[in-house]
């Protein structure tokens, strides 16, 4: 155990001693002060109205732009190099104006944190105050000392981001859980669907019960049975005929008896009869 203490230490006693070197001081660090300065109090001087402008105009001709600072890098009449990329020029502007309600009315500078060399790049950090929020404005220098990256973020308090951190953790459970709860009804409500299932099918069997009395109406097809028992009783009748005409011509046989047509007589003959 006194063995891995020791040797957390050793490492916590190398890491800060790499960060102080990180932080040594830089050849050219008056002069990227010096530039700090003078892009926050720049910034600070504009009025809202007069950065949206200014953006607006950057925007509308970023090609132009860009094309005259990589033809023409020397401010006319001033001498001097200009000192930004195009896009980097324009993020300064609109890291500033984006954040412009966070900040407040300008105060001052605050501290100069250093710079920092990487790889022929160096990153130097400022921290100007401000009313509502301190800002920490980061410009990174190429080997040409042009800026190519810039931010200028708004500095919170561990209070301020505690808060943010609780609210944003509220924000999501509250979305998660509302969610659940919604899932949560929607399975709920199939308990209810065969209830209606049954509510509608005893309703189609109801209709159906209804409409089937009407169906008999199309039932007179028993009217074939009368017409047979019809002609079964004129069979009959000739029947009776035959074995009339028969006994009177003294025979048993009517074997020889064609009908050749049965004509209805006046039933007065057969009233005396």
């Amino acid at each position: 155990m006194k063995k891995i203490i020791s040797l957390l230490a050793m490492l916590i006693c190398v890491l800060s001693l790499a960060g102080c070197a990180a932080r040594e001081k830089l050849p050219k660090e008056e002069m990227y002060q010096a530039k700090s300065d003078r892009y926050v109090q720049m910034l600070a001087s504009m009025s809202e109205e007069e950065l949206n402008e200014q953006i607006a105009g950057l925007e509308e001709n970023f090609e132009d732009f860009e094309q005259e600072v990589a033809l023409y890098p020397y401010i006319s009449g001033a001498g001097q190099k200009f000192d930004f990329t195009a896009e980097a020029y324009l993020t300064l502007f609109k890291s500033y104006a984006g954040n412009m309600d966070e900040f407040g009315a300008y105060v001052g500078l605050k501290e100069y944190e250093g710079g920092v060399e990487n790889d022929g790049e160096v990153t130097y950090d400022a921290v100007y105050e401000f009313e509502k929020h301190d800002m920490r404005l980061s410009l990174v220098y190429d080997s040409h000392d042009i800026v190519i990256t810039v931010t200028a973020d708004p500095i919170y308090s561990t209070g301020e981001i505690l808060q943010k951190a609780g609210m944003n953790t509220l924000l999501g459970m509250g979305v998660v859980f509302a969610v659940l709860i919604l899932i949560s009804l929607i399975i709920s409500c199939f308990n209810f669907i065969p209830a209606i299932e049954r509510k509608f099918g005893k309703k189609k069997a109801a209709e159906k019960k209804a409409a089937a009395p009407a169906a008999p109406a199309a039932a007179p097809a028993p009217a074939a049975p009368a017409k047979a028992a019809e002609a079964a009783d004129d069979l009959e009748l000739v029947a009776v005929i035959t074995a009339a005409v028969a006994a009177s011509m003294g025979t048993t046989s009517t074997d020889g008896f064609v009908v050749r047509s049965i004509k209805r007589k006046s039933s007065q003959k057969w009233k005396r009869a």
